[in-house]
């Protein structure tokens, strides 16, 4: 990891969250994947949002590729083959936001299963991931804008809640769900030991 990244990371993580990275990437040398993640959930409701909410497109994968040189740094080979996989389990989509050309925030939505994983989602639920702010972009409320995006989708489709899962010490992205009132459901742990998957998710052995 380069020094910018872990300059980042300070600021996006914190101390804290800097520390249990560098944890989980030790653990990983000997084959052992943790992450610790935070499940936040938040009720939907028919509201007129306070500003307009900007302009927004569904995007293929297509849509990505064109954008890959926007910040060859997040878009990287084995980050286009996980979009490229993202598209596979049902009801899963993405939208996103170009301005002069350029993707500047995207985020993906699901109404039937937890992201890449096939972890059903109870009726009711809808699921937002993969939420990316450009970095010439951010902290001008781009990521708040495409929550209240997808959080419409999600009430046309009939969904009454919405989850969203972000990595415990993840400072940014959570005050960013927090501002709009998403609130902790559970903490969990998840990964592989020894080559063997493991989860401690409540919520998908309760979906079922």
């Amino acid at each position: 990891m380069h020094s910018t990244h872990y300059i980042s990371a300070w600021r996006r993580y914190g101390a804290r969250g800097v520390l249990l990275n560098l944890l989980e990437r030790i653990c990983a040398c000997v084959r052992i994947e943790v992450r610790h993640m935070t499940l936040l959930a938040h009720p939907l409701e028919r509201v007129t949002p306070a500003e307009p909410l900007p302009a927004w497109q569904e995007l293929r994968f297509a849509d990505f590729e064109r954008h890959q040189g926007d910040d060859p740094r997040w878009f990287t080979p084995s980050k286009m083959e996980r979009l490229a996989r993202a598209y596979r389990p049902p009801g899963s989509r993405a939208v996103g936001c170009v301005v002069d050309g350029r993707l500047v925030a995207y985020g993906w939505i699901s109404e039937q299963y937890m992201g890449y994983s096939r972890l059903k989602l109870a009726d009711g639920d809808g699921y937002l991931w993969d939420d990316y702010t450009h970095p010439d972009y951010r902290g001008q409320g781009w990521h708040g804008a495409l929550i209240r995006i997808r959080e419409q989708l999600l009430l046309q489709a009939g969904k009454q809640r919405a989850l969203s899962v972000v990595a415990r010490f993840n400072r940014a992205s959570r005050r960013g769900f927090e501002r709009i009132g998403y609130l902790p459901l559970e903490h969990y742990r998840f990964g592989r030991w020894w080559g063997r998957r493991f989860s401690t998710l409540r919520y998908a052995k309760e979906a079922v």
